[in-house]
């Protein structure tokens, strides 16, 4: 087919060779000449709102526990965290900073294990072992610990953000992927405005055995991990497995998708 045509070809999963049509409203076309689909536009409106609805949220909140759990240690700091676990001198620049060795290192094999087992797992993965990093947080007695803890949660965070933008390619189309990820990246703004509430929130538990800082790594992990086992079973592995969708929207996915991919 002409590049310059308005027609292009694809194969489905059946081996059939089919033509597609751009236009207004797309129609799939058999090699025969029959017609296969009619992708409408109110039709895709109502399934990226179906997608708006039941995946968006989820990742969001995923992402704002990532952000929380990332950030937390700052607002620790300003209630004792230093003053209880002995840190001196550069110590506290030091457990910031070792989070992005690993963060930068694991990055690629944590992405290549997405694309191989499915975002829809090991981005639960992920996110119930950096809820445990954060967890383990509690039981730190001095520099050392931290610092591990630290460089074990950098590397579970390193391929969060990669894979959830490769997850949504799963189910929106090129021109639809700007709008749902500047929404979803606003998960970072509100983790930072709502950290700081909930860390002078939490401060106010006032305890004989914990310091009040330890209590803001207990909630927080503890709210990342039970998420995460709630994301495993929820998240579907592609639309053809989503469970909210009929047979015909989970064949309306596939072909629009067959039709803005930059392979046909």
């Amino acid at each position: 087919v002409s590049p310059m045509s308005d027609e292009k070809q694809l194969t489905t999963d059946d081996g059939k060779i089919v033509v597609v049509k751009d236009s207004s409203e797309p129609v799939v076309i058999t090699a025969d000449g029959s017609t296969l689909a009619i992708i409408s536009p109110a039709a895709e409106r109502a399934l990226t709102r179906k997608f708006d609805l039941r995946i968006l949220p989820v990742l969001a909140i995923m992402y704002l526990f990532n952000s929380l759990d990332k950030s937390n240690l700052g607002n620790a700091k300003t209630h004792g965290l230093e003053k209880t676990l002995g840190l001196k001198g550069h110590d506290y620049n030091t457990i910031l900073s070792v989070f992005f060795v690993p963060y930068v290192l694991t990055a690629p094999f944590l992405g290549i294990l997405g694309k191989q087992y499915g975002p829809n797992r090991v981005l639960p993965l992920m996110m119930f072992t950096f809820g445990c990093c954060t967890l383990l947080v509690t039981a730190a007695k001095n520099f050392a610990g931290v610092m591990a803890l630290r460089w074990f949660l950098g590397m579970s965070e390193s391929a969060f953000f990669p894979l959830v933008i490769y997850y949504q390619t799963t189910f929106y189309r090129r021109g639809e992927l700007a709008r749902r990820l500047a929404i979803f990246y606003a998960a970072q703004s509100i983790a930072s405005a709502f950290g700081g509430l909930l860390a002078f929130g939490v401060f106010q538990i006032k305890s004989d055995t914990l310091a009040e800082w330890r209590y803001l790594f207990i909630i927080e992990g503890c709210c990342t991990i039970l998420f995460s086992f709630f994301a495993f079973f929820y998240l579907p592995q592609s639309a053809s497995t989503a469970k909210f969708l009929s047979p015909e929207e989970k064949e309306l996915a596939y072909f629009r998708m067959q039709v803005d991919s930059s392979s046909i």
